[in-house]
């Protein structure tokens, strides 16, 4: 299966509005953060991975499904 690209246009599409899922890109890698919540990971998580200042990153990572990659 080939992996899904997404242009920085198209990721903002995907912000939880309306049913649709939330996703996010965290190192070039498109995660949905939809369910983050309820697997315990907060905002402020979130937000260190984001800037890259986790501790737990590859932990946090793990937990969050992985639906593609942002286009250069």
């Amino acid at each position: 299966m080939a992996t899904k690209e997404f242009s920085r246009v198209e990721l903002a599409k995907y912000n939880g509005d309306n049913g649709k899922p939330h996703y996010m890109a965290i190192g070039g890698v498109v995660y949905d953060i939809t369910d983050a919540p309820k697997k315990g990971i907060s905002t402020k998580e979130l937000m260190e991975l984001v800037f890259d200042r986790s501790a737990n990153k590859e932990k946090l990572l793990a937990e969050l499904p992985v639906v593609g990659k942002l286009a250069d």
